[in-house]
Parts: structure tokens; C-alpha cells; sequence
């Protein structure tokens, strides 16, 4: 699912972390993560309805306060 900025990911080679199988998502990861990462909820979120009513379109939302949290963790994770 995603790159590891510190620590080892799934088998500590590849710094890679979390599955995904068909409509399964999983991950170790401490914390919020979908709060934290807009892009990943949007993406399950269309899947989600695409697999229940077809092809749709969610119209755009404001997710600033979603984009600050996530640069914030970034930012915390690569200089501590």
C-alpha cells in the first residue's frame, strides 16, 4: 500500500508496507490513516461505490485541514 519513510515495512527489505488483496486493504501502520491520507480514503471510498452502483464520480471536497495533518506526519517522521 505504501513506502515506509523510517522503520523496515513488511520484510524489512523492500521498505514497502500494508496488502492489498481484490477489496481487501490491510496494513500495521500505528495510528489514523485514512484522516491523515485523503488520497487513500478517496480511493476506497470510489472503489466502494463503483463495486455497489457502477462507474461514479464523487464530486471534490475541501480537504485542506486532511492535507495539513498529513504534511505535518511527514514532516514529523522524516526529522525526528
Amino acid at each position: 500500500m505504501g513506502k515506509v519513510l523510517k522503520g523496515y515495512g513488511n520484510n524489512g527489505e523492500d521498505h514497502c508496507e500494508g496488502a492489498r488483496y481484490k477489496n481487501v486493504f490491510a496494513t500495521y501502520s500505528h495510528g489514523c490513516l485514512l484522516p491523515k491520507n485523503p488520497e487513500v480514503a478517496d480511493y476506497i471510498l470510489s472503489r466502494t461505490l463503483e463495486r455497489k452502483y457502477g462507474k461514479a464520480e464523487l464530486p471534490a471536497l475541501a480537504d485542506g485541514l486532511e492535507g495539513s495533518a498529513h504534511k505535518y506526519m511527514e514532516h514529523r517522521l522524516l526529522h525526528s
